[in-house]
């Protein structure tokens, strides 16, 4: 039974994962940045919301994750990835370390989203917390694509 369960969990990680998560990353992103940039909701829903210096850091992770989108893009990088990561000893680290960063991303939105309920508006609330929803999504997507494009390009020709 925990065999069967075990296999389970591992047959999410696919190229359409990876697909998946190319989306993920290019709306997500597009969702946060435009707002600020384009000036195009008041400061009262932006305050508190968006890190003065985050800028340049976010625009830096966005390019590293169309690098690993295009790599993964190009010939059979991604089902090589993905045979990568499925061989043994590497699957443990690997989505281990995929896991738990996204994981404690997720929990850091939890975080600022019950901070977020105390004395706004609710207009205010829905608006900061998507988003912040979209910011974590980015995050969280950028790490299921760089990890393991950075894991297959350091490690994958010691496994041939």
């Amino acid at each position: 039974m925990a065999y069967n369960i075990i296999a389970d969990f591992f047959s999410i990680i696919n190229v359409s994962l990876f697909n998946t998560a190319s989306v993920f990353l290019i709306v997500c992103f597009l969702i946060w940045e435009i707002p600020r940039s384009l000036k195009m909701i008041s400061s009262e829903y932006t305050e508190g919301l968006y890190p003065e210096e985050g800028r340049v850091a976010d625009f830096a992770l966005f390019a590293a994750g169309l690098l690993a989108v295009y790599y993964f893009m190009t010939e059979s990088n991604a089902a090589n990835a993905v045979s990568f990561l499925k061989a043994p000893g590497v699957t443990a680290f690997f989505l281990v370390v995929m896991a738990v960063i996204s994981l404690i991303t997720f929990l850091g939105f939890l975080k600022r989203l019950f901070e977020r309920t105390e004395g706004k508006s609710v207009t205010v609330f829905l608006a900061q917390a998507f988003l912040d929803l979209m910011h974590t999504l980015f995050y969280i997507s950028l790490t299921i694509l760089v990890i393991p494009a950075l894991g297959y390009l350091l490690f994958g020709g010691l496994l041939r």
